[in-house]
């Protein structure tokens, strides 16, 4: 079945063929897949369980019956599968890093440690297992180990970050090699890389030599000037050889430790924020003034000046976790945030973390809803930047995504959701930017950016900090 079909097209197809022939684990199979991407998890479910009655393969019936459960919070079910599945493949790393991820999941961190190693004993180019490992590290305090298994993952995703001699690679092609969609460029993308290089070369961060890089970089966004936003094309690596050779690379990471003191604001009235949080209906809270003077520049400094910047979005660009987004800086933020309001985060796990920046004039994220239980958005660009202070900060609806909802309808099925919005009515909180703003929320409710109206500029661009705690039904 092609994987870019349409999700209910594709669900429809296989109820066809279930329907042909009954009897079939192929069939059933088929349609289970078909369910889980359409985000159908309790039918996917179902469906799984009627491959495995006939005659599909358990191992990898079960490998996804465990990851069903672990989606929905249900842990023990899938561990049970998952050990079920190392049982059939002990050699196999994926379904190793898989039992790790849901034993962490579980705050089961020590068992969870043990299965990530031993993934990475016999994988140790498997990225996920290193996140993963990352998070345990973390959730055990030992921000430094975290901190390294998380640079980890950059190096296999980006290469080494580079230090010392910038000019010396930039006479060679980068390892790893990027499969060609992540080579692809739009406006959007080089308008940023251009002028971030610029912003560099201007701190004397980089050599003079990359001004000739800065060059290839604004010819190339000349030639590609009317491409959609929305859209990835290709380039000629031969004619752009500045551009093939640094573009999404980390050629300059900024090292910023965490500064003494505290992180979070210490004037900040913590039993006054939960019981906010606690009394809201629905969950949804402002703090301002959430991060301490010196933390508040560092992090500034973190984001304008690192070369991590390679999601592309419709408007915007994401920096990841798992992709450069991390350092010990942001992991100490995390958990003494946590620490700090302990009513509403409840020891929950750190699941992820991420940055996005937006375009002055471009819209940021749509209306979606995200796997976790408490999300913190906080936001770091200077007031002065904001031409309109009444908005360009969040929108977040009364409504909380149905919980049978799988993460692909939930999270990005945009007609759906609004379809589910307008159905349910009410209006959604709008909470306007404010630099070092913090809103606090249920990770079920429906949120979105609200349109932001930044002036023109690099230090301008709106650039928002997401920290996502424990899963749904937590």
């Amino acid at each position: 079945m092609n994987d870019t079909q349409d999700p209910a097209a594709a669900v429809a197809a296989s109820r066809a063929l279930v329907a042909a022939d009954p009897r079939s684990g192929a069939a059933w199979q088929g349609l289970a897949r078909a369910l889980q991407r359409a985000g159908e998890p309790r039918e996917a479910l179902s469906a799984y369980a009627e491959a495995l009655a006939r005659g599909a393969p358990e191992h990898e019936v079960r490998l996804q019956t465990g990851v069903l459960h672990a989606s929905l919070g249900e842990h023990e079910r899938a561990i049970a599968e998952l050990e079920r599945v190392v049982a059939l493949a002990p050699g196999e790393a994926e379904a190793l890093c898989m039992l790790g991820t849901v034993l962490a999941d579980a705050q089961r961190f020590a068992a969870a440690a043990v299965a990530l190693e031993r993934a990475l004993a016999l994988r140790p180019d498997l990225s996920e297992a290193h996140f993963n490992l990352a998070l345990v590290q973390f959730e055990r305090g030992d921000f430094a180990g975290s901190a390294r298994s998380f640079t980890r993952c950059v190096v296999l995703n980006r290469g080494e970050p580079w230090t010392g001699d910038r000019v010396a690679p930039l006479a060679r092609d980068p390892e790893p090699r990027f499969a060609p969609k992540d080579m692809g460029v739009n406006p959007v993308k080089l308008a940023h890389d251009c002028e971030q290089i610029e912003y560099l070369l201007a701190l004397g961060r980089l050599p003079e030599a990359y001004r000739e890089v800065l060059a290839d970089y604004r010819a190339l966004a000349a030639e590609v000037a009317g491409v959609d936003i929305g859209s990835l094309v290709a380039f000629d690596p031969a004619r752009h050889r500045r551009v093939a050779r640094t573009y999404k690379r980390p050629f300059h990471v900024a090292a910023m430790p965490p500064p003494a003191g505290p992180l979070i604001n210490p004037a900040l009235d913590s039993g006054e924020i939960e019981e906010r949080y606690l009394g809201a209906k629905p969950g949804i809270i402002a703090v301002d003034s959430l991060l301490a003077p010196d933390a508040l520049r560092a992090l500034r400094a973190f984001c304008l000046e690192s070369t991590i910047w390679n999601n592309v979005k419709p408007g915007y660009l994401g920096a990841y976790f798992y992709d450069g987004f991390c350092s010990e800086l942001l992991l100490r933020l995390a958990w003494e945030l946590r620490e700090r309001l302990p009513r509403i985060f409840r020891r929950l796990p750190l699941q992820m973390m991420w940055g996005y920046k937006c375009q002055s004039r471009l819209p940021g994220l749509g209306v979606h809803a995200d796997a976790a239980a408490v999300n913190v958005n906080f936001w770091i660009t200077e007031d002065e930047a904001n031409l309109d202070p009444a908005r360009g900060g969040l929108l977040v609806w009364p409504q909380a995504a149905p919980a049978e909802w799988g993460f692909s309808k939930f999270n990005t099925d945009s007609e759906t959701i609004q379809a589910f919005l307008r159905s349910a009515g009410g209006e959604p909180v709008r909470v306007p930017y404010r630099a070092n703003r913090a809103v606090i929320f249920d990770s079920d409710l429906f949120h979105a950016t609200d349109m932001p109206v930044f002036r023109d500029g690099y230090v301008n661009r709106r650039i928002n900090v997401t920290l996502l705690y424990g899963l749904r039904t937590a």
